[in-house]
């Protein structure tokens, strides 16, 4: 028994010995394959507290309302990692965001250099599922009046309602290509403001969008191409399914219907953009012009008689730098309207102001003016104007960041609900982001 009992603890040593030595071969292997391998994890946040003070009137006939007081939000949280092999880079993030429901976003993005070229795209998802629910979860259910009820469950839309639409990108350093969907053109809006609320949009019932061109990312194809170190020039050709979305942001006014777009390639929207951006002396420029148009794909058969929306819009920004004093610019123009109803819309406005740096500290002065106009059945409606202002002043104590601002905005439309409205707001706003 005990010549077995050696030989046993002779045998499991050797195991050990064999364990130990695979086990260290693959500490090592690990350790050297590592560097190359090596992802760069973060995470980030912010948040920020705020004091306001506002006076509200909604029409000429209402009284004037007065509120406010501390609030506060915790901006988007995000962990993200980062990843670099010789020419290729990836990387991922997994972003927390609530603009009204929660939004779980995961993006990967990566980009690869083969001689001149380089090639980038990215996805990104949303993994929101939010859900509606009956509170019994669907079940039959009897009142004392002897009915039946059914409680069905009720489905609510996702945060990601189907593929990721992208792009691929391709450049030289000289000639961009790009197609897809993206913001293929800039809308040159240049402004700067404050925290409290004295800015200015278009459309603000849907795209809620800044002063210049009437444009946001849409399926198509562009060009980019450097003149020079400071010059570059891109032209954009939008061949789309898409609802609503001529040079990314135009609506449709003709009741079309793209009923028979089942995909991309079933254009019920086309459009080309030009734009330009330089830089002369110490005033950059940038400018914007886009033209759209749609067909009816609804039915088999389409002809000269089709419903159909045409658009124009057309963007300016301009910058100029004097050493602490910086002043702006930002104009733009948009026009939409229905071949057949003769519905449409009719927008410009412009913004004007400056910052000045007092050291680390900075002032802004911000002043803008919009006009829509409404088209129906061929009649122009009376100018919707909006006209605001804002004076801001921004600083740092330690790593926090504290703005304040006084802002005001009004509107005025003869016979228009909001006509006679006015808002002023004084905002304090401390931010730190971590």
């Amino acid at each position: 028994m005990v010549w077995i009992a050696n030989k046993l603890i002779t045998i499991l040593r050797r195991v050990m010995k064999q364990l130990s030595k695979m086990m260290l071969a693959a500490v090592a292997s690990v350790a050297l394959a590592a560097p190359a391998f090596a992802w760069d994890f973060s995470a980030s946040g912010s948040a920020k507290a705020t004091f306001n003070q506002t006076t509200l009137k909604a029409n000429k006939d209402a009284n004037s309302l007065s509120g406010g007081g501390v609030g506060s939000e915790g901006s988007s949280l995000s962990v993200s990692s980062s990843h670099t092999d010789g020419a290729k880079t990836a990387s991922f993030s997994y972003t927390l965001d609530w603009d009204g429901n929660l939004d779980q976003t995961v993006t990967v993005s990566g980009s690869n250099k083969v001689g001149d070229w380089t090639a980038s795209a990215d996805v990104s998802y949303n993994l929101d599922q939010p859900g509606c629910y009956a509170q019994d979860n669907g079940t039959t259910a009897t009142t004392a009046a002897g009915t039946n009820v059914t409680n069905a469950v009720q489905t609510c839309a996702a945060g990601q309602s189907g593929e990721d639409a992208t792009s691929v990108t391709l450049t030289d350093g000289t000639l961009t290509i790009v197609l897809g969907e993206a913001g293929h053109l800039s809308s040159q809006n240049v402004s700067t403001n404050g925290p409290a609320a004295g800015a200015l949009t278009w459309d603000a019932a849907d795209d809620d969008a800044a002063i210049g061109a009437f444009v946001d990312s849409f399926h198509g194809v562009s060009v980019g191409y450097a003149i020079s170190d400071t010059m570059s020039v891109t032209g954009a050709y939008q061949m789309s399914g898409d609802d609503n979305d001529m040079c990314g942001a135009g609506e449709y006014y003709d009741g079309e219907t793209t009923a028979g777009a089942a995909t991309h390639s079933d254009t019920s929207t086309t459009g080309t953009g030009l734009g330009f951006s330089g830089t002369f002396g110490p005033a950059t420029v940038g400018f914007t012009m886009c033209n759209a148009s749609t067909k009816d794909t609804g039915s088999a058969t389409a002809d000269a008689t089709s419903n159909s929306t045409s658009s124009v819009t057309m963007g300016l920004g301009v910058k100029i730098d004097l050493g602490d004093i910086d002043p702006f610019l930002s104009y733009g123009t948009y026009t939409g309207l229905g071949s057949q109803t003769k519905n449409g819309v009719q927008y410009s406005g412009s913004e004007v102001g400056l910052t000045y740096a007092l050291g680390d500290d900075t002032i802004s002065v911000y002043v803008g003016n919009v006009e829509e106009k409404t088209q129906t059945a061929g009649v122009v409606g009376k100018p919707f104007t909006q006209s605001g202002m804002e004076i801001g002043y921004g600083t740092t104590v330690g790593p926090a960041s504290v703005d304040v601002g006084y802002g005001s905005t009004s509107a005025a439309q003869d016979g228009g609900t909001s006509d006679g409205y006015s808002r002023t707001d004084i905002e304090v706003a401390i931010s730190y982001s971590f």
